[in-house]
């Protein structure tokens, strides 16, 4: 008896449960049916690589058309305050759309694009980041700076100064000896340039500009204020017969003084001292305070380990000294010149060499000198 009555049990227990069951499947039926009776939601398709091209007072947006059944696009930004709706109608073969915005304000800007198909079915939204430039950038920019503009023997060599990141060049406009004017364009690369067929008797100065691109999509090119710049006339050069010159680095067994890169002699030289490695060292007293806008240099001929490194200090008083820097000389035979960054006025200069183009211990000189501009 108590085996049947048991079983009696679990009947009861599960004619329960399926009862319950139908009961929860009736409800979730009935869900279904009205999200049925209602219809489906149907989503056209997003613009695909959204481009943005930023430019002075405008910008550009392009994306590809991923549904073909769009028929317009609704563009917001400024938080919806302001919105652009702009028919598609694509050419055939062509899957890019581009929407130009006009007349826009400096700044940067957050958009938002809706497709919309004939049904208005509409897409998911697609944020896209710009930038507008305007005045006020325009007013930051610098233009690449010259280290000097030099006219020496019929040739004018432009020395340029590091250039920002977003230049992509640099316009030089100047008169040439036909007095016909010139413009051409200098690479972010180029560290010189040469003006051709400038004449500083025609013209004492010249005229130039910096060009901008901040981002590798702009629709425009940006330029600095254009710069008036003088050029620098030949070198006058200092008189050096009352100039001397310190012994304290020199070749004593030979006798090759420090005093010889003064005597306007090139075969006769400054041997420094064998005994010693670099840095070696020359004082040069000029006996007046000058303003100096370089400086002239003879290697020893024939060239054999010539003088390379060079460190320049210079001082009013022979007490307090100043660097100019680190200088390179030329592996040349010829005077050269070697302009400084800026003029400089002093009355003495020190120089430390410290290498030669043989990467020896010492080395020799024929001729050092100053001169102005």
């Amino acid at each position: 008896m108590k085996l049947i009555h048991f079983n009696t049990q679990k009947t009861y227990l599960a004619l329960i449960f399926t009862v319950m069951f139908f009961a929860a499947c009736s409800k979730m039926d009935d869900g279904y049916i009205k999200f049925i009776e209602k219809g489906s939601i149907i989503y056209v398709g997003t613009p695909d690589s959204v481009k943005v091209y930023p430019g002075k007072e405008r910008l550009k947006l392009s994306w590809i058309m991923s549904d073909l059944t769009a028929v317009r696009a609704n563009i917001y930004w400024n938080n919806k305050s302001d919105s652009l709706i702009v028919p598609i109608a694509l050419p055939a073969g062509q899957d890019t759309l581009e929407v130009m915005l006009k007349n826009l304000k400096e700044s940067s800007y957050s958009f938002s694009i809706i497709m919309y198909d004939k049904n208005n079915n509409r897409s998911v939204s697609v944020n896209a980041i710009g930038k507008v430039y305007g005045d006020t950038y325009v007013n930051s920019l610098l233009s690449r700076p010259i280290k000097s503009a030099i006219y020496v023997s019929g040739k004018t060599t432009l020395t340029w100064g590091a250039a920002d990141q977003t230049v992509i060049s640099t316009e030089v406009t100047y008169l040439d000896k036909f007095n016909k004017k010139q413009t051409i364009a200098v690479p972010v690369a180029d560290q010189t340039t040469q003006l051709d067929n400038y004449d500083i008797k025609i013209a004492e100065s010249f005229e130039y500009r910096t060009l901008y691109v901040p981002d590798s999509l702009s629709l425009d090119t940006f330029y600095s204020a254009a710069e008036v710049v003088k050029v620098t006339g030949p070198p006058t050069e200092y008189v050096r017969t009352t100039w001397t010159a310190g012994d304290e680095d020199y070749d004593i067994p030979s006798g090759r003084l420090p005093k010889n890169v003064l005597d306007n002699n090139n075969t006769t030289i400054w041997h420094m001292d064998k005994t010693r490695i670099y840095p070696h060292t020359i004082t040069i007293d000029m006996k007046t305070e000058n303003l100096v806008n370089g400086f002239t240099y003879v290697q020893r001929t024939p060239l054999d380990g010539a003088v390379k490194l060079v460190e320049i200090q210079v001082s009013s008083d022979n007490i307090i000294w100043r660097s100019l820097g680190a200088y390179t000389f030329e592996n040349l035979a010829t005077k050269q010149f070697l302009e400084l960054l800026e003029p400089t006025t002093f009355r003495y200069f020190k120089m430390f060499i410290r290498s030669d183009y043989k990467n020896g211990g010492f080395s020799a000189i024929a001729e050092l000198g100053a001169y102005k501009r």
